[in-house]
């Protein structure tokens, strides 16, 4: 059964604290008629099924508080029956709570939302909403008005509770009320990741210096830079203020080393961004300058600049010769690192830094200075052959000198057997700055041939450069000229530049004796004739050397090779000797009879053995157990092993007279 036509006498509806409701009416009857007040109540969820709240006798008593309303969950509807004697009950128009919800999806702005009492609102009421909101010290405060039944209210906060709530005054001083709806807003949304735009050096004063543009989010509280090595993301330093854009790193030596940097941005709640260690900007490392003194050139290298937004475009070259203003030597595409400085000037000073630059033409990031004063190329002027010499009958000591003042890589040493050549590579040896290199030739046939040596230098540019001079061995050689001479020849010593003063003879006796100086010749005299009579018993062999003596240098000398001339066991007996007389004691005469077993034994006519010695200086003086022997025939045996030349047996008579 539709109710009766409502009456405006519904002043206006409270949700109080509690979300207890409080309805505030003005009586529409008199009160001789009144009978009572019946409060009707619903819930929006149930629009249609109104139930009795609660009454009022009392006719002056308009205002009723509802306590069992769910005002705080959803919207409440009431309306108001005046019941009169013998007269029709007269009903209020139905009015609702302002049921008030916060929406905190976004922490940084209150989405506030609610609906009007009735639509269209009441008789003088609005038209506007007043939107409050508790402060924890004032209470509520009025934020805004609307007249929309939404509004946002933006927040700056990182965890906190709001409270807000609804007024929509009306004529007579009535005031509608909606719930207290409140939300947690907790700003749990980092700012956005930041990007750096640039990592360069200062090239004057060598500091890292970073860049980026500052963070769109209006909350950013600063910065984390970081240092990115192998993986690893370590917090470099934190940069407190969202307005900074840019950091100083004097925590390394830009020059020696390069690093990479990867920034993070943190809001006002302490909430960090992603970091951008996957796109790391990295300081260009502008390596030693490599001079190249053969060529006059430098070659510069340097690392890459990584990660560049927008790409990298090119990189310059910067220059500055002797404190002159910088000026680009080149320009060089992205994919080049390195480039070589032709024509320079020993002793001026060249400072370069390198520069790079992305799309646009804008620079983004430069790098340390590098400053090198080139040098002449000091070329050697000395090579030479010290001494040629052959040591033990085994090899040859060649003695070099190369020049000490330049630089010499390597000493290549030749050998030919004719001065005109061909000449053959014997070693390559590394100076490392000595003033006088040796090498044994330990395959030259010493005993056979002369050689021929020289050298050259390869200098520090890699040139074959100063051939020496050429140096001869001596070559010895000797023969018996006769059974008391021996004739030695030898080839003239070359090249020593003062020229050969003269040469000595050395001779040695058989296999252990020392040699010793016999004779000394001219630079021309190239042989010696040596008499060799007063050297002939007790020997096998003559061992002989020749060294040439320097001009100029004493102490200087060049050894030939060593001969040896061998002589077998030569025994000679007399035919006869007169004891007491010219000849007194008989005795075999020898000659280099170096003899390791010897026997001497006289006989008699019928064999008789009559003496016997193992001296060879000691001969028979013609007794026999004390008593002269007769005169007349004897016979003589000799037996003897001489070294090298084996045994032997010699036989002869002789004659003894007296």
């Amino acid at each position: 059964m539709a109710r009766p036509q409502a009456v405006s006498y519904f002043a206006c509806i409270e949700v109080l604290d509690g979300n207890d409701v409080r309805l505030r009416w003005r009586s529409p009857v008199d009160e001789d008629t009144f009978v009572l007040y019946e409060i009707y109540h619903t819930t929006l969820s149930n629009p249609d099924e109104f139930q009795i709240a609660g009454q009022v006798v009392n006719y002056y008593d308009t205002t009723f508080i509802h306590t069992a309303s769910s005002a705080g969950q959803q919207q409440n509807l009431y309306y108001i029956k005046t019941v009169q004697n013998a007269l029709p009950d007269i009903l209020s128009d139905t009015l609702r709570t302002m049921h008030l919800t916060v929406n905190n999806a976004d922490p940084n702005l209150a989405r506030l939302s609610w609906n009007a009492v009735r639509n269209p609102l009441p008789q003088g009421s609005g038209p506007y909403f007043h939107v409050l909101m508790r402060n924890p010290v004032t209470g509520f405060s009025l934020v805004d008005s609307t007249l929309d039944t939404q509004f946002d209210i933006p927040l700056a906060v990182c965890r906190d509770t709001f409270y807000f709530r609804v007024e929509m005054p009306r004529e007579g001083g009535c005031v509608f009320t909606s719930n207290i709806a409140s939300a947690v807003f907790q700003d749990i949304t980092p700012p956005p990741m930041p990007m750096l735009d640039s990592v360069s050096i200062n090239p004057f004063t060598g500091e890292a210096i970073l860049g980026w543009s500052r963070s769109p989010a209006g909350d950013a509280g600063g910065y984390v830079i970081y240092h990115v090595q192998d993986g690893i993301n370590d917090t470099l330093a934190f940069i407190d203020g969202g307005e900074n854009t840019s950091y100083t790193d004097l925590s390394f030596d830009p020059c020696l080393e390069n690093r990479s940097y990867a920034i993070a941005a943190y809001d006002t709640c302490n909430n960090i961004s992603p970091g951008s260690y996957d796109i790391p900007l990295r300081t260009i490392l502008l390596q030693e300058v490599l001079f190249d003194p053969c060529a006059l050139s430098n070659t510069l290298s340097w690392s890459p600049y990584i990660n560049m937004q927008p790409s990298l475009q090119s990189y310059h070259l910067l220059l500055s010769v002797n404190g002159d203003p910088f000026v680009l030597l080149a320009e060089l595409p992205a994919t080049e690192i390195s480039f070589v400085h032709e024509g320079l000037q020993p002793g001026s000073t060249y400072r370069y830094f390198v520069r790079a630059f992305g799309q646009g033409g804008q620079p983004s990031s430069s790098s340390c200075m590098k400053e090198f004063t080139p040098w002449p190329y000091l070329q050697p002027v000395s090579n030479r052959l010290g001494n040629v010499s052959v040591n033990a009958n085994t090899s040859v000591t060649v003695s070099m000198l190369p020049d000490t003042l330049a630089y010499v890589s390597f000493v290549r040493l030749f050998r030919s057997e004719q001065a005109s050549g061909p000449f053959e590579l014997l070693a390559t040896l590394e100076p490392g700055g000595s003033a006088m290199l040796s090498y044994d030739d330990a395959t030259a046939n010493v005993n056979s041939l002369s050689y021929y040596y020289r050298s050259e230098l390869t200098d520090s540019c890699g040139n074959e450069v100063l051939p020496s001079n050429l140096m001869r061995t001596i070559l010895l050689s000797g023969t018996k000229s006769s059974a008391m001479r021996n004739e030695l020849q030898w080839n003239a010593f070359e090249g020593w530049t003062p020229g050969v003063a003269g040469y000595e003879v050395f001779r040695a006796l058989n296999e252990d004796g020392p040699f010793e100086l016999i004779a000394q010749t001219t630079a021309a005299e190239l042989s010696f004739d040596d008499d060799i009579s007063d050297v002939s018993d007790g020997l096998s062999r003559l061992r002989y050397r020749v060294r040439a003596l320097e001009d100029a240098e004493p102490g200087l000398f060049s050894w030939s090779n060593e001969i040896v001339i061998e002589y077998s066991p030569a025994l000679f007996l007399p035919n006869a000797f007169t004891p007491g007389g010219k000849n007194p004691v008989f005795r075999p005469l020898g000659t280099f009879a170096d003899l390791t077993e010897y026997s001497f034994e006289v006989y008699d006519r019928w064999g008789g053995l009559l003496f016997v010695s193992r001296d060879l200086g000691t001969g028979w003086d013609g007794t026999y157990k004390g008593s002269p022997a007769p005169a007349g025939v004897y016979v003589c045996v000799i037996r003897y092993t001489g070294a090298g030349s084996g045994a032997g047996v010699l036989k002869s008579t002789f004659i003894l007279i007296r």
